[in-house]
């Protein structure tokens, strides 16, 4: 059985969410120093590639202002290239990136609550 794709948004939603509150009023350097959560945000950004991956070509072709394989990418780097992975660009995605993933995935909900079928 498969999950259904309004799930899977919710779990970026909330994953995203997560990781928002995690970095909130931290710097750069006091992130990286605090290892539990580095790793809590690396677990979270794996969740939202992850989930990504699973939406359907559908909700892709009506975001064309994001590129959902970015997501999906990453997640792959964490846990196959994680002795690689460079904290400047985690840094980077969550300033960046994750606002804008934040902001499409709270309209997709939003249309989806307005007309889930």
């Amino acid at each position: 059985m498969s999950r259904d794709s309004l799930l899977y948004l919710e779990d970026i939603a909330e994953a995203a969410e997560k990781i928002r509150r995690f970095v909130e009023g931290l710097s750069f350097a006091e992130f990286i120093a605090d290892e539990v959560r580095f790793d809590a945000v690396l677990f979270n950004l794996q969740i939202i590639g992850e989930a990504a991956k699973q939406l359907p070509e559908t909700i892709r072709q009506a975001t064309p202002e994001f590129d959902w394989s970015k997501p999906a990418r990453f997640r792959d780097m964490i846990a196959h290239h994680y002795f690689a992975l460079d904290p400047h660009i985690v840094w980077d995605v969550i300033i960046k990136h994750l606002p804008h993933l934040r902001t499409v995935t709270r309209r997709l909900l939003s249309q989806w609550d307005d007309d889930p079928g």
